[in-house]
């Protein structure tokens, strides 16, 4: 078993939204292939790709890796069933990541249900170094609930500065003692 590991996550970049179809079905914008391509220089070489299976998330990682990842439900977005594309879109969200849920997320996956799906998956590449195309408040809701965020309101202002695409490494240690450590630095987007 290796000492550490490394697993990079890359938010998506920039996609299309389109209210009249599901977040899942959007592809990305133009700038939003052209930032994720611009990832190709900073991705390093990992053993495995993985993606959620958004479409906006795995174009992400082809243009961003030059491989086909291996697409996994688990590194999808959180559940939201019925969540409309609406002006309250952003504040409600961010309360769902800061861990105050209410009456607007009826029926939304808890933080921690999205946390433990996440980290499932991940569990089952235990000695390989992974490159995860993924989204933001998932990403954001794992990284809290492995302890290399602190949760409330700072993982919110984390995710709230989340750009698209970000490129995230955390190192995790085989030593369940040593708390997973996360670049210090939020990457810059790249979206014109």
């Amino acid at each position: 078993m290796r000492a550490e590991r490394r697993i990079h996550l890359l938010r998506h970049a920039m996609p299309v939204p389109d209210p009249t179809s599901s977040p899942s079905d959007w592809p990305l914008s133009s700038s939003g292939r052209f930032a994720a391509a611009a990832q190709r220089d900073r991705v390093p070489d990992v053993d495995r790709v993985l993606s959620s299976q958004e479409i906006k998330a795995v174009e992400t990682a082809r243009l961003a890796t030059g491989r086909e990842p291996h697409c996994d439900p688990r590194f999808g977005e959180v559940i939201r069933p019925g969540e409309p594309y609406d002006d309250d879109v952003r504040a409600r969200r961010r309360a769902w990541v800061q861990s105050l849920p209410d009456t607007r997320h009826h029926g939304w996956e808890t933080l921690e249900e999205a946390a433990r799906r996440f980290d499932d998956a991940v569990q089952e590449h235990p000695d390989e170094d992974l490159l995860i195309a993924t989204h933001g408040m998932v990403m954001t809701a794992w990284l809290a609930g492995i302890g290399a965020l602190r949760q409330g309101r700072s993982a919110a202002d984390y995710w709230d500065a989340l750009p698209f695409p970000s490129l995230v490494t955390i190192r995790i240690s085989a030593d369940p003692r040593i708390i997973p450590s996360l670049t210090p630095t939020l990457p810059r987007s790249l979206e014109r």
